[in-house]
């Protein structure tokens, strides 16, 4: 029995030559992709029971202001949202630079949302506000004897300026009918 022949030493490649042909590669295919013509968001729609009570809500305790009120109905709308005899009734509201769509389907009505939701269902709907003083903020809701999930928030490292995000979640929205 012979003794077994040492393998000869694999060539390493030098990290900086690795990390360099990863990015090559990546810029290659970034550049044979054709950049997205999404530019940005117009506006975040949210399906409410009563209009004109979310409405109150968003004006009175969040501040938004109300800057259209329609009601489409047809069948372009029909197509588009896959639902036969529709009418829907929408308010744009806006706060700062952002918007917010309150739609209200007049017809055919939609299903509730049950009442042992949770944050991870598909029907859920949440909402992030961007505030200065969080516990102003909290304040201004409790005096408007709005119900909320949690007491303090969390920061984000995201903003230039110091801000919390004020969380308004489908457990928030649905207090609307206590306010």
């Amino acid at each position: 029995m012979q003794p077994e022949q040492p393998k000869p030493p694999r060539p390493r490649a030098h990290w900086s030559t690795v990390c360099a042909l990863a990015l090559g590669a990546a810029m290659a295919s970034s550049a044979a992709t054709p950049p997205a013509p999404v530019s940005a968001v117009d506006s975040v729609a949210l399906t409410v029971s009563d209009i004109d009570r979310a409405v109150e809500f968003y004006s009175k305790v969040l501040t938004f202001e109300k800057v259209a009120d329609r009601e489409v109905a047809g069948e372009q709308y029909e197509r588009l949202l896959g639902i036969f005899g529709l009418r829907v009734r929408s308010v744009r509201m806006r706060l700062g630079d952002e918007y917010l769509e309150l739609q209200q389907f007049l017809a055919p009505h939609g299903r509730p949302v049950p009442l042992d939701s949770r944050s991870n269902d598909r029907w859920f709907q949440h909402v992030a506000i961007i505030v200065s003083d969080m516990p102003a903020a909290y304040a201004r809701l409790r005096s408007f004897n709005v119900e909320h999930a949690s007491s303090n928030g969390f920061r984000t490292g995201t903003r230039t300026r110091a801000a919390s995000r004020l969380s308004i979640s489908a457990t928030l929205t649905a207090t609307i009918s206590r306010y």
